[in-house]
C-alpha cells in the first residue's frame, strides 16, 4: 500500500513537471503551482523523517533515523540530522506539525519554531497565535528575526545562556581544497557577525567605486569584491590606541517598554543579544535616545552621548601603560566605564580605565570586579561564598545549674534542650 501510494505521487509530480515545461500552463497557474510546491516540500520532509524514524526504530539504529535518511534521500548527514530533529520536536507541537504537513508553514519556519521551543517551551509556542500567523506569512529570514525577538522577551536570563552557547560555537577553519583554492568556513555570534559583515560590505563598496573609476578594468561581482575585501582588510595596520585604520561600527538597538523598563536589545538587522553584551558595548558606543509612537513614528530624538575620545584613550594609555588586569599591550585595549553607563556613569576620564579585550569580557560576562589599585584601578575575580564542612551543634549540657533555671523561669525540659541557632561556616575569597 505505502509503495503504491509513493508511486502515484511520483507519477503525479512527473505529470505536473511535463505540464509546466510543455507551455500549457499560464503564468497565474505557474504561480499557484509554486505556492503548492511549498506544501509538497514540507510534506516530503515530514514523510522522510517519519519513515526514517520507523526504519531506525525497527532496526535499532539509535540515531533517530538520521543515518538512513542521509543514505536513502541523498542528504548530508548534518542536513538529515537537522530534519529528523525538527520533526521529532514537532511531536510535542501538534498544531505546528499539522500546519507544516498541510503546507501552511514552510519547513524553514517550522525549524525556527522548533528552536524557539528549545529556549522557551512547546506550550508557549503553540499557545501564541500571533507567532504562528507570522510563521505562515513571513519569509524565513523575516520570521527568524521575529522569532528571535519573541524568544528574547521570554527567557528568564535575558538570553544570556543562548548567547553563551552561540559564543561557544564560534569557529573558523581554513583549509586547502582539492581544486587548489583555499576554503574558509566558520560561524560567528550575532555581534561579531554583524561587525564582520559591515566591514566587508563597506570595503566591497569601496572596491566597487574603484571599479567604476576604471572603465576598462575588471568588473568584479559582489562575491569577488567580498573575497578581495578579506585581503585588503587583513593588510590594514593597526594604529595607536588599539583602533584600526577603519572602524567596524554596528547599530545595537535597545527596545524599552512605554514605562521605561528594559525589554530587549538586538543588533540592527540581526539577532537578539543579552543584557551583558549590551552593557559591554555601552563602554565604547555612541548612545542616542529615540522615542517612537505605537505606529513607529519618531516623536523625540535626544542628544548623542559620546563614546571615549582619542584624547581620552591617549590619557588612559599614559596613565595605565598596559592592561591592569593581565599586562596585555595597550594596542589591544579598550576604555571601560567603572560606573556603568546604564547606571548613569559618565564618559569622563575619572570614570574610565583601560582593559584589554579579554579582561573586558571577564568583567561583563564572568563577574569580575573593578577594584582600586593605588591611584588607579584593576580587576579581581568574582567573590564566591564557600561553605565549610557541615557539623552538628554542640550537645546540650547534661546538668544545668538549678539556680540558673530558676532565674530564667524555665521548665526543666526547656533547660535540658536549649535552643540552638545553626550558623554555616563560610569564607569569602
Amino acid at each position: 500500500m505505502a509503495l503504491e501510494a509513493a508511486q502515484r505521487v511520483r507519477e503525479g509530480l512527473a505529470d505536473l513537471i511535463r505540464l509546466v515545461n510543455s507551455g500549457g500552463a499560464s503564468t497565474s497557474e505557474a504561480r499557484r503551482v509554486l505556492g503548492e510546491s511549498k506544501a509538497f516540500a514540507a510534506q516530503v520532509a515530514v514523510l522522510q523523517a517519519d519513515a526514517a524514524a520507523l526504519v531506525a526504530a525497527g532496526e535499532r539504529h539509535g540515531d533517530g533515523g538520521a543515518g538512513v535518511l542521509a543514505q536513502a534521500a541523498g542528504l548530508s548527514r548534518r542536513d538529515a540530522a537537522g530534519q529528523v530533529k525538527t520533526v521529532e520536536q514537532l511531536q510535542s507541537m501538534p498544531d505546528v506539525r499539522d500546519a507544516l504537513t498541510e503546507g501552511e508553514i514552510s519547513l524553514a519556519n517550522a525549524k525556527t519554531l522548533a528552536r524557539a521551543s528549545e529556549n522557551t517551551s512547546a506550550a508557549q509556542v503553540e499557545g501564541d497565535g500571533d507567532l504562528l500567523e507570522k510563521a505562515a506569512s513571513l519569509s524565513p529570514e523575516q520570521f527568524a528575526r521575529e522569532a528571535g525577538r519573541w524568544v528574547g522577551q521570554r527567557q528568564d536570563d535575558g538570553g544570556e545562556g543562548a548567547y553563551r552557547r552561540q559564543r561557544a560555537r564560534r569557529r573558523l577553519s581554513i583549509c586547502d581544497g582539492d581544486d587548489g583554492m583555499v576554503h574558509l568556513r566558520g560561524e560567528l555570534d550575532p555581534v561579531t557577525g554583524a561587525k564582520v559583515r559591515k566591514r566587508f560590505l563597506q570595503e566591497a563598496e569601496r572596491l566597487r567605486r574603484c571599479d567604476l573609476k576604471s572603465p576598462g578594468g575588471e568588473k568584479r561581482s559582489l562575491s569577488q569584491r567580498l573575497a578581495d575585501a578579506l585581503d585588503t582588510l587583513t593588510a590594514t595596520s593597526p594604529v595607536e590606541g588599539g583602533q584600526g585604520a577603519s572602524s567596524a561600527d554596528v547599530a545595537i538597538v535597545q527596545h524599552l517598554s512605554p514605562d521605561g523598563d528594559k525589554a530587549f536589545a538586538e543588533v540592527a538587522g540581526g539577532g537578539v543579544i543579552p543584557p551583558s553584551v549590551l552593557e559591554e558595548h555601552f563602554c565604547n558606543a555612541r548612545i542616542v535616545g529615540i522615542v517612537y509612537s505605537s505606529k513607529g513614528v519618531p516623536l523625540w530624538r535626544g542628544p548623542a552621548l559620546p563614546r571615549p575620545t582619542k584624547a581620552q584613550m591617549d590619557a588612559l594609555i599614559a596613565r595605565y601603560g598596559e592592561c591592569p588586569g593581565c599586562g596585555e599591550h595597550y594596542a589591544v585595549c579598550q576604555a571601560h566605564h567603572i560606573r556603568p553607563r546604564s547606571q548613569g556613569g559618565p564618559t569622563d576620564i575619572d570614570n574610565l580605565m583601560l582593559l584589554c579585550w579579554g579582561c573586558h569580557d571577564k568583567v561583563h560576562h564572568h563577574g569580575w570586579r573593578v577594584v582600586p589599585s593605588g591611584d588607579l584601578h584593576t580587576i579581581a575575580p568574582p567573590e564566591r561564598v564557600r561553605y565549610g564542612p557541615a557539623r552538628a551543634p554542640d550537645p546540650p549540657p547534661i546538668h544545668s545549674p538549678p539556680s540558673r533555671q530558676r532565674r530564667a523561669g524555665t521548665s526543666s525540659r526547656q533547660s535540658r534542650v536549649p535552643k540552638v541557632e545553626a550558623e554555616p561556616l563560610l569564607a569569602v575569597t
